[in-house]
């Protein structure tokens, strides 16, 4: 699919421009263009980066392959930026990484994404309604998007937090009716969930700050300064991940300890069992022998007192273990 939003110099605006008299209209540099490619099929990618815009083969080449690393790359008159955002996944403690390709010139910025962005559909309806950041230029534009961006990920990582807060919550209060094997998998999938976040925050981070500092003929001098913004957002947003990364990582140790202390347990009793029986296997296994010539055979008396000595062995060795605190 393919949206086109054209701004003439005299503020109006034109969604149903034709892309083949979009190079004649970009030639005014007081003009404005956003085009964006959602679910694009391979002919659109041609008509749009490759005839309308005679974008860099490469840099089509990384449009259209998704490269999963964010990244800037300067070609002169234009810039292509490769950005990521997130979502809460289908399982509970999963999050989806999604990549958007940015093209961003002097007066236009096109925008591709596989799946549906909220934050796109948004900015494309109050863009649509209000005239903001494509009013000002392509490059606020592109802060606006970016923005907007960020300002999801922060309840988004709440929430992420809250869940596994409240995992290692179950987990600690060591409740019997606890699927370890399930709360393991959801741990595990935290564990690359925040993985994920912090492979794509440092990278992107890096990119904001390139934007940021960095002189590009398509980013004026006086927009630097929003795209600062963006870096001092995302570097609290990146410090975040890494505290949640621990957070995951103390909640996984706390389970296999807590496993491992039940197991141990779970020995423990079975050792006790062992030994106090031991005694008793040696005096029966003793007197179980059969050979002809054994007093204690013929005492009336034989079959009672090896149970005397049974249960007094069994008592003392308790109380034993009752001193040393093992039981």
């Amino acid at each position: 699919m393919i949206r086109v939003l054209y701004r003439h110099r005299s503020g109006t605006l034109i969604d149903d421009l034709p892309l083949q008299q979009m190079p004649a209209a970009l030639k005014d540099a007081q003009a404005r263009v956003w085009i964006d490619l959602q679910g694009a099929t391979p002919d659109e990618y041609q008509l749009v980066l490759e005839q309308t815009f005679r974008f860099h083969p490469l840099a089509v080449e990384d449009a259209i392959n998704e490269v999963h690393v964010p990244k800037v790359d300067d070609y002169g008159s234009y810039l292509y930026v490769v950005v990521h955002t997130f979502r809460l996944g289908d399982e509970r403690m999963d999050i989806d990484t999604r990549e958007i390709d940015i093209f961003l010139g002097a007066n236009y910025l096109v925008t591709s994404h596989e799946q549906p962005s909220e934050a796109i559909d948004r900015l494309w309806e109050k863009e649509y309604h209000q005239e903001r950041g494509l009013a000002r230029g392509a490059a606020m534009l592109l802060y606006e998007l970016l923005d907007r961006q960020l300002d999801r990920y922060i309840p988004l990582l709440d929430q992420f937090e809250a869940r596994v807060e409240e995992l290692g919550d179950v987990i600690f209060t060591g409740d019997k009716r606890i699927d370890e094997r399930a709360a393991l998998n959801d741990i595990l999938t935290a564990k690359s969930s925040a993985l994920r976040l912090r492979r794509i925050l440092l990278p992107q981070r890096e990119v904001f700050a390139r934007l940021a500092r960095d002189h590009y003929e398509a980013i004026p001098g006086d927009a630097r300064r929003y795209f600062q913004d963006l870096y001092d957002h995302i570097t609290r947003l990146a410090d975040l991940a890494e505290s949640m990364r621990d957070l995951v990582n103390g909640t996984m140790t706390t389970l296999l300890t807590l496993s491992s202390n039940r197991l141990n347990e779970v020995m423990k009793v079975l050792t006790i069992i062992s030994t106090i029986f031991m005694p008793l296997s040696f005096i029966a296994g003793v007197y179980g022998m059969n050979f002809r010539f054994m007093p204690e055979l013929g005492w009336a008396w034989a079959y009672p007192v090896v149970w005397l000595i049974f249960i007094t062995l069994v008592a003392l060795m308790l109380r034993a273990f009752r001193q040393r605190r093992w039981i």
